[in-house]
């Protein structure tokens, strides 16, 4: 089964994604209340630096306003100085709409692999069928 994403809120995709990702990367992500989060919506500190883990639900505005929004937020990104940075979004992705994130995002963005849409999170929602039960 696929899912759009569509009936969670905001900070309940946030949820997801840290725990989609921190179960793929077996790391725990750190959480923080709702409100301006300094460009992260999680993240995981090590001695070498940290994983900035973004999360945008973007279902209805789709790649062109993600896009938009991610230039925007480039100085915050670069100002984190992130080991690794990885963004989720609810909108699907093309390899194109990757691409063009991942020059908006700059060298923080280890591969375009980095950037989870809805298809790529799909993916990890069948690997990890115990968080679809959790959430």
């Amino acid at each position: 089964m696929d899912y759009d994403f569509a009936n969670l809120s905001h900070s309940q995709f946030e949820d997801l994604c840290r725990d989609l990702i921190g179960a793929e990367l077996e790391v725990r992500f750190e959480a923080f209340p709702e409100g301006p989060d300094d460009g992260m919506d999680g993240r995981h500190v090590t001695a070498d630096g940290a994983i900035i883990l973004q999360a945008k639900h973007y279902l209805r505005s789709g790649s062109v306003k993600l896009l938009s929004k991610m230039k925007a937020e480039r100085a915050s990104i670069d100002g984190l100085g992130p080991s690794r940075y990885i963004l989720t979004t609810s909108a699907t992705l093309t390899p194109k709409n990757k691409s063009d994130l991942a020059g908006a995002i700059g060298p923080w963005l280890h591969s375009t692999s980095d950037i989870f849409g809805q298809d790529d999170l799909n993916g990890l929602l069948r690997k990890f069928p115990h968080i679809v039960i959790a959430h």
